[in-house]
């Protein structure tokens, strides 16, 4: 069992982190939902319950891979049929649409299922929910009652699925940064989500046995350790278990990869206070983002996109002496525990190499900073003395974006 410092030091974590938007709605990224999602008009209410059920259904690695593609799919479909989009019962509907989308190919290999997913949900609205799901949710007591309703009549949700239910309940019944539009229902019959960042925190603490994706495979195994871990948190938060669940999926992303005990767990606590207390901010970092200012930052991402190398960009700042660093990409890889950030460049002052050298010198514990430069540019910085070897911690030519991707893909970069 968790240690009280430990405790301690995840509550406090919970505290300053439960605060945050969720991805699919997070009004700092793109694409911009077409409606506001924290609406008191009651049709937008009825849009955001259906909007965000279709949402929940497809958050599956093997359908869209990363949260931030469902968030992408869904306002690209809402672009492409407006308010039809709630209306469409034939798959092959949603299908034609979406493989004309440019970013269909970084979406998961299980990607047709959208389509049948997507069109069963409305087909439940429309039939059982008669089209409106906040007078359909009056019906139940208790969230649990809700989504047992909901496992049973929408297959994609059932079985080892339902947990995206319970994402989904968190997401309605939970006040701001959450959307509470089931408002009669008590975040305190909320339960955690068994999610894979969520078992790698609960495993850290020795809640459960293990993280692996086998636990799913059993459901008598995920509902015990779905209980497990929102007893543990109604231990903390008694009146909202449930608010454990984004600073945990923050947490359990830092966890990936590591050895999973008490150990790890209070290094990445103790860490991710440091940087927030530098910082000012939470340590978010999503996978999938869709601005970019230049052609060479599309050119690094969508090397990366096509490598399935998960990735932030422009997530967080770091403060120097007299001015913020803003790194391009931050990658979820790390080489001897420190993460790899990528900054492509067609041209580089030597202000910037200040900068770099500056943030090298205070985070280059953490971060290995790699340059993305032309090719036949590098000499030309070598000789003048801008590249100098406190600027960073590598150079690669931004023509072999693919080669340097392809090493850190399968973790043969720095041998």
């Amino acid at each position: 069992m968790a240690t009280s410092e430990i405790l301690s030091l995840l509550v406090e974590f919970v505290n300053k982190n439960s605060n945050v938007a969720d991805v699919q709605w997070d009004r700092r990224m793109s694409p911009r939902l077409l409606f506001n999602p924290y609406s008191e008009k009651y049709e937008e209410r009825k849009i955001t319950a259906h909007y965000f059920l279709l949402a929940a259904s497809i958050l599956d690695d093997t359908v869209v891979r990363y949260p931030e593609n469902a968030r992408m799919l869904l306002v690209y479909l809402h672009e492409a049929f407006g308010n039809s989009l709630f209306e469409i019962k034939k798959p092959h509907i949603f299908e034609e649409e979406i493989v004309k989308a440019d970013f269909y190919h970084d979406l998961g290999p299980n990607k047709k299922a959208a389509s049948e997913i997507l069109a069963s949900v409305n087909l439940f609205i429309r039939t059982q929910a008669e089209r409106n799901l906040l007078s359909y949710a009056q019906k139940f007591s208790k969230p649990k009652n809700f989504l047992e309703n909901l496992t049973q009549n929408i297959p994609a949700l059932s079985g080892p699925h339902k947990d995206r239910v319970w994402i989904y309940m968190r997401w309605m019944v939970r006040q701001q940064p959450d959307l509470q539009i089931y408002d009669h229902l008590l975040p305190a019959d909320l339960y955690v989500p068994l999610t894979k960042e969520n078992t790698n925190v609960a495993a850290s603490l020795g809640l459960i046995p293990t993280a692996t994706p086998s636990l799913w495979n059993d459901e008598a195994s995920a509902a015990y350790a779905r209980q497990k871990i929102t007893d543990f948190a109604k231990r903390l938060f008694p009146k909202d278990p449930a608010k454990v669940d984004y600073p945990f999926f923050l947490l359990g992303r830092w966890l990936k990869q590591k050895k999973l005990n008490r150990y790890t767990l209070k290094t990445a606590l103790d860490f991710l206070e440091r940087m927030q207390k530098i910082t000012g901010q939470p340590q978010a970092y999503y996978q999938k983002m869709s601005r970019y200012k230049s052609g060479w930052e599309k050119k690094t991402a969508l090397t990366l996109l096509r490598m399935h190398i998960p990735f932030g960009y422009e997530t967080i700042s770091f403060p120097l002496s007299d001015e913020v660093y803003t790194p391009d990409f931050i990658l979820e890889k790390r080489l001897q525990g420190r993460k790899i950030i990528l900054e492509p460049h067609f041209e580089m002052t030597k202000k910037q190499a200040r900068k770099y050298a500056l943030f090298k010198r205070i985070y280059g514990h953490q971060f290995l900073l790699i340059l993305l430069l032309k090719n036949d540019l590098i000499p030309m910085y070598h000789q003048r003395k801008i590249l100098t070897d406190d600027v960073c911690d590598d150079v690669w030519p931004i023509e072999f974006i693919h080669l340097l991707a392809e090493k850190i893909r399968r973790g043969t970069y720095g041998q």
